[in-house]
């Protein structure tokens, strides 16, 4: 596949494919390196010049089995921006109240009364 330049996606990986936690290195490196390409296939932009291009967009359009690196890397970088699930989570446990001294008064007298003037 023909290279046209560094790819980059600032958006949705601002600090690069290698340090988002999504890609492996070779899919950071297939994704920087032959992106613009990908991109520019799978949109129509451009027309496949070889066939490991006519390959890829056929397995990414679903015409052929997704076996070749690029069409995995794509679909998983097209997986990752467009289908966004945000996860929630309840917490309903509460942090118990923990005192470093203990304070027991059941020793102490409780008559009723206070040292307090009404």
């Amino acid at each position: 596949m023909r290279s046209e330049g560094k790819f980059y996606d600032d958006k949705n990986f601002p600090r690069g494919f290698n340090r988002s936690g999504v890609f492996t290195i070779s899919e950071a490196t297939l994704l920087e390196n032959y992106g613009r390409t990908m991109r520019s296939l799978s949109e129509g932009i451009s027309q496949p010049v070889n066939e490991a291009e006519i390959q890829f967009l056929a397995e990414i359009k679903g015409q052929l089995e997704v076996k070749s690196d690029f069409a995995k890397c794509w679909l998983k970088y097209i997986n990752k921006t467009t289908n966004k699930v945000r996860r929630y989570t309840l917490c309903a446990s509460q942090r118990k109240n923990v005192s470093h001294y203990e304070y027991d008064d059941s020793d102490t007298e409780s008559d009723g009364d206070n040292d307090l003037d009404y």
